[in-house]
């Protein structure tokens, strides 16, 4: 496939592109470009795209004039690395993303097959007619992915939909409608811009630049703290990874969100609790994080309380953080149980309910 030709338009709505690095060196852009007088629109902008993280979680690209929209990207990375707040890394990337997805809604095939391909690495197909030979019901959808490309990404969800038996599947492919392939590959773009972020070194910031960082600094103010119920020493390694990233305000996977909210329910954490504790999350929605917390809690719905996913599950999502002190459990909820029973000190309920037997026992006796 030859590679389009990308106009400043193009790179302005997708500037983690290459090309868009491209464009940067043929202008010769600098951080000396920033200090002067006519590059003060450029720093608006990139302060606007930080404060829309901050206050709204969203924000939309302005093409009117699309070499400040491309020229801000860059201007607004480096506003927020210089901030050193990792929540705020993580709220940006995930901004950013949710405008991605937006554009690519929208997009022309040939532009989203080329970013698929060249950043995400997926081999994504545009579907037509011809090149389905005409087969039924094939040209009604949009796209298709290798399948290995699909089960890698679909495992993240639950929803009976995403499961393969579910998929119109054709000679190794899996055929999907634009918003299914976005949603599918939603949490990769938010990765790869804040991988982007945390690469990035810390610049030395020139000195009118210097004051609206630490004003955005100020304005980001931090979540709130997670507060435990239960002894942290007695989470298992894979909760406790799951809440040290909400801590860094990094925006956990679907499976982490599944394993995270399953166990502190069964665990007797309030629904008011988790929701508070998902706060720090980048995508944060409360009337959303609610429904699926209550749900996943059996008080919608069917009523079914979901069970934490097993520790074989958890490897096969790569999120397994197995130590020493998990021994041979197989499930995250066993972790406080099979470690601590060793102490000879602590009597478990089933231990003391057995004792209350034997007791009842020898009082008939006698």
């Amino acid at each position: 496939m030859i590679p389009l030709k990308l106009g400043v338009e193009d790179l302005a709505k997708y500037p983690f592109l290459e090309e868009a690095g491209e464009y940067f060196r043929q202008r010769g852009f600098s951080l000396n470009d920033i200090s002067q007088p006519d590059f003060d629109i450029v720093i608006e902008r990139a302060k606007s795209r930080v404060l829309d993280a901050i206050y709204h979680r969203e924000t939309s690209s302005r093409l009117s004039d699309p070499e400040v929209e491309l020229l801000s990207f860059p201007v607004a990375l480096m506003m927020v690395k210089s901030t050193g707040l990792d929540h705020l890394v993580s709220r940006f990337s995930h901004t950013e993303s949710v405008r991605v997805e937006k554009l690519l809604e929208d997009e022309r095939e040939e532009l989203v097959v080329q970013i698929f391909r060249h950043i995400l690495k997926i081999n994504l197909v545009a579907v037509t007619a011809e090149a389905e030979g005409g087969e039924s019901g094939l040209h009604a959808f949009d796209y298709k992915i290798p399948l290995m490309d699909y089960l890698k990404r679909a495992t993240h969800f639950h929803q009976l939909e995403w499961k393969l038996v579910n998929r119109v599947v054709s000679q190794g492919y899996v055929y999907l409608r634009t918003h299914e392939m976005i949603r599918l590959i939603r949490q990769e773009i938010d990765v790869m811009i804040r991988a982007r972020l945390n690469a990035l070194p810390v610049p030395r910031l020139p000195e009118n630049l210097e004051a609206t960082v630490k004003d955005l600094a100020a304005r980001s103010p931090p979540p709130p703290k997670i507060v435990s119920v239960i002894a942290p020493d007695k989470y298992p390694p894979c909760v406790t990874t799951a809440q040290a990233m909400l801590e860094k305000g990094e925006n956990l996977p679907h499976y982490a969100r599944f394993l995270l909210t399953t166990y502190l329910v069964a665990a007797g954490r309030t629904v008011d609790d988790i929701i508070q504790m998902y706060g720090r999350s980048p995508d944060f929605n409360e009337r959303i994080t609610r429904y699926q917390v209550e749900h996943i809690a059996g008080l919608r719905g069917g009523r079914v309380k979901y069970r934490p996913p097993s520790c074989r599950t958890l490897v096969t999502h790569s999120f397994c953080f197995k130590v020493p002190e998990c021994g041979d459990i197989l499930n995250p909820l066993q972790f406080g149980i099979k470690r601590f029973s060793k102490n000879p000190t602590t009597t478990t309920t089933a231990e003391k309910e057995k004792g209350k037997e034997k007791g009842k026992a020898r009082t008939k006796k006698q």
